[in-house]
C-alpha cells in the first residue's frame, strides 16, 4: 500500500509539473511577441569571416530599433560610423561622408533589410514572402532559420539564422553562397524602450563632420 500511494503521489506531481510547464514557442506566439515591443537597443560584436582572408575582421557598435521602421546600427570600433534605415531609405555616414540611398536601388540589400526589419516589426505575412521560415523551440530558447526563397536574394545569401530567448536576440549568422559568412552577437540587449523625440532626433541621425 505504501509502494501505490508513493507512486500515486508521483503521478501527481508529473502532472501537475506538466500543467505548470510554459508552452512551446511557435512563430505566432514569437511574432505577437516582437509586434509588442515598444523599442530596443542592444549592443553587438560583429565576425566577417571572408574566404579570401585567413583572419576574420571585427567590428562593435550599438543597434536602436523603434517600430515600425527605423534602425540605427552605430559602429564604434575600428572606426566610427552609422547606418541608418527610415522606412525605404538606407543612409551612411562617418563624420565625414554621408549617403542616402532608396533601398530599392539595390534589390538584394532591400530583401535583407525587410527580412530583419520585419521580424524585428513581427510582419509574418511580410517574412513569408521572401523567405521560408523554420522555427526550432528549446527549452529556454529558440533558434529561427530564414531561408531566402526569391530571386536575386537566393543568388546571394544561403541563410540567416537566429538565436534568441522571448525577444532578446542573441546571435545572428548570415551565410552567403559563396561561403563568406557574418556572425553577430548580442548583449545589453533592452526590450522595453520607449524613445523620446528627443532620444530619436540624437539617436536616428547621422554623426555631423568636424
Amino acid at each position: 500500500m505504501a509502494h501505490f500511494r508513493s507512486a500515486a503521489l508521483a503521478v501527481l506531481l508529473f502532472a501537475g509539473s506538466a500543467r505548470a510547464a510554459a508552452p512551446a514557442v511557435t512563430i505566432d506566439s514569437l511574432l505577437a511577441q516582437f509586434r509588442a515591443l515598444p523599442g530596443l537597443s542592444a549592443h553587438f560584436r560583429e565576425e566577417k569571416r571572408l574566404a579570401l582572408l585567413s583572419v576574420p575582421l571585427f567590428s562593435e557598435g550599438t543597434v536602436h530599433f523603434a517600430p515600425p521602421g527605423r534602425l540605427a546600427r552605430h559602429t564604434t570600433a575600428p572606426s566610427a560610423s552609422t547606418l541608418l534605415i527610415d522606412g525605404d531609405r538606407l543612409s551612411f555616414g562617418d563624420g565625414a561622408q554621408s549617403e542616402t540611398i532608396p533601398l530599392d536601388a539595390n534589390p538584394v540589400v532591400r530583401l535583407f533589410v525587410d527580412g530583419f526589419m520585419k521580424l524585428l516589426a513581427g510582419d509574418k505575412a511580410a517574412l513569408l514572402r521572401i523567405f521560408t521560415i523554420d522555427l526550432r523551440p528549446h527549452a529556454k530558447s529558440w533558434e529561427l532559420r530564414l531561408l531566402p526563397k526569391v530571386a536575386p536574394m537566393t543568388e546571394v545569401l544561403r541563410s540567416i539564422v537566429i538565436h534568441g530567448k522571448g525577444v532578446v536576440l542573441s546571435k545572428m549568422t548570415i551565410a552567403e553562397t559563396t561561403g563568406d559568412e557574418t556572425v553577430t552577437t548580442f548583449d545589453k540587449v533592452d526590450v522595453d524602450l520607449r524613445y523620446s523625440p528627443a532620444e530619436i532626433a540624437r539617436l536616428f541621425a547621422l554623426p555631423r563632420g568636424k
